[in-house]
């Protein structure tokens, strides 16, 4: 039985998405496990270790029921970059730099939550429909990014650009690619970003290693090996760029700890990862489904 039913009610599915659904189940699961266990070490108390766990398996529960339903529509991505733009405006920030969106208590990381199912919908869009307003939806997405300003998100988003033109040899589409990841690039490096990091957020390796050098170094392998799962279905032509770019976005974005202060997806403490990194492979899953691209993958 799958963690993701097959979107007819049947037990049938392929090969390559049972592989991409066990690993990226296991695998983010053993990852959110490694970062509870660490931040219990610490003597921490439930309020600090408990919800991320939970909210895993709250998010495995939605989006199995998620999986029976249609590729979501074009607009759900108006409302993406909407709440990007409010997170700018009107989001709480901090020492200047503004990722969040308040919902009661809790602090969204936005783009952690809405990035992967936003690339998936935009790979849809460009191939199926040739909209160039797709294109247009990325470079605003990159544009507030920068803004914010968000380093680890905006590289994750134009490794994800790079990856889902170089997985079709649309050699056009590096064309400006590249000088707009340039500029964007060079806006963020230039906004500040005085935060420090957190040890439950952004250490939270450190303190596994702490604990013991297997838990880390069992953690950070399961973070990678949930970064490469969506290559399990990039066998699948028409299924390739926006694997290719998914894994590519979760890589970047998800070692980003490595070269500065930002936060571990799934073992750090926070629960905008848990629930963009499920949601974003539960469309990959769905699309895999629905999609039919009738050979719009070729070099352009």
């Amino acid at each position: 039985m799958t963690a993701f039913p097959n979107p007819d009610g049947s037990k049938a599915c392929s090969s390559q998405e049972r592989r991409f659904q066990l690993m990226f189940v296991v695998c983010s699961g053993l990852t959110v496990l490694a970062g509870t266990v660490a931040i219990i070490a610490t003597g921490a108390g439930p309020s600090l270790w408990l919800r991320n766990p939970v909210m895993w398996c709250v998010t495995v529960a939605l989006c199995a029921r998620l999986r029976r339903w249609r590729m979501p529509p074009p607009w759900l991505l108006v409302v993406m970059i909407a709440a990007l733009a409010l997170s700018i405006l009107v989001g709480p920030h901090q020492s200047g730099v503004h990722r969040w969106l308040a919902v009661g208590p809790v602090l969204l990381n936005i783009a952690a939550l809405i990035m992967p199912a936003a690339i998936v919908l935009m790979d849809r869009g460009c191939r199926m429909h040739g909209r160039p307003g797709y294109a247009l939806a990325a470079l605003a997405m990159a544009a507030m990014l920068a803004w914010q300003p968000d380093m680890s998100q905006l590289t994750g988003l134009i490794a994800a650009a790079v990856m889902w033109a170089l997985a079709q040899r649309r050699w056009r589409s590096l064309v400006w690619i590249a000088p707009v990841a340039l500029l964007a690039l060079l806006i963020c490096a230039s906004r500040p970003d005085p935060l420090a990091a957190v040890p439950h957020v952004e250490g939270i390796f450190q303190l596994a290693a702490d604990v013991s050098p297997l838990l880390a170094l069992g953690g950070g392998l399961c973070l990678l090996l949930t970064s490469l799962s969506p290559l399990a279905v990039a066998n699948d032509v028409n299924q390739r760029p926006a694997a290719v770019a998914l894994s590519a976005y979760f890589l970047v974005s998800g070692f980003a700890w490595l070269y500065g202060a930002f936060p571990v997806p799934l073992a750090g403490y926070g629960i905008s990862f848990i629930l963009g990194w499920l949601i974003g492979a539960t469309t990959l899953l769905i699309q895999q489904a629905k999609g039919n691209y009738r050979g719009l993958t070729g070099p352009d």
